[in-house]
C-alpha cells in the first residue's frame, strides 16, 4: 500500500543520511535531490533499483544509496508487484 511504502521510505531516510554524512566529509557542497525508481515484489522486496535522475553528481554514493535500497523490506502484501518513484533530498545540516 502507498502508506507502506511512505513509512519504509521514511525509515531509509535515516540510512541514506548516514551514507550522505559520510560523503559529505568529503565534499561539504555536496547537496541535491535524487530520485529513484523502486520495483517492489508483493513479497516486500526490492526487485529493481535505479536512480532516475540525481543532482549530487557523486557516482559513489549513488551506488551506495541503490546498494542500500535492495535491502529495503517493506513487507508482504497481497499486491501486484509495484512500481514506484522514490524521492530523497540530501542536504547538509
Amino acid at each position: 500500500s502507498s502508506d507502506s511504502i511512505r513509512l519504509v521510505a521514511e525509515s531509509l531516510k535515516a540510512a541514506f543520511s548516514k551514507l550522505y554524512n559520510r560523503a559529505l566529509r568529503n565534499d561539504p557542497f555536496l547537496e541535491g535531490l535524487v530520485m529513484l525508481e523502486v520495483v517492489i515484489e508483493p513479497s516486500g522486496e526490492v526487485s529493481f533499483c535505479r536512480i532516475v535522475s540525481s543532482e549530487l553528481d557523486n557516482k559513489k554514493l549513488e551506488k551506495k544509496i541503490v546498494n542500500r535500497m535492495y535491502l529495503a523490506d517493506f513487507g508482504a502484501e497481497d499486491v501486484l508487484k509495484t512500481t514506484v518513484n522514490l524521492p530523497f533530498p540530501f542536504r547538509p545540516n
